[in-house]
């Protein structure tokens, strides 16, 4: 039996909503985790520009990379949403 294959439509707002839930589950001010969820969503924006095909772990690295140089505890939320931790 093949495996199917599961494709996501990226969204600005998709990635934008996904960091913002992740700093509010961490009770982070909200004026502060709109700018980094807008700044991550625009950084994501502009490196997909130039590519054909990105995967789900090829997107996750790249938010985790970004997201760690503006706080690291989003981005390890974000890193290790789907593990019980």
């Amino acid at each position: 039996m093949a495996k199917k294959r599961i494709t996501y439509e990226y969204t600005h707002d998709g990635v934008k909503e996904s960091i913002l839930r992740h700093a509010r589950a961490l009770r982070l001010p909200e004026g502060w985790a709109n700018q980094i969820s807008e700044r991550i969503a625009n950084a994501t924006d502009k490196w997909i520009e130039d590519k054909d095909i990105v995967t789900e772990d090829d997107l996750k690295i790249f938010i985790c990379k970004e997201l760690d140089e503006v706080s690291p505890d989003i981005a390890f939320a974000y890193q290790n949403h789907d593990k019980i931790i």
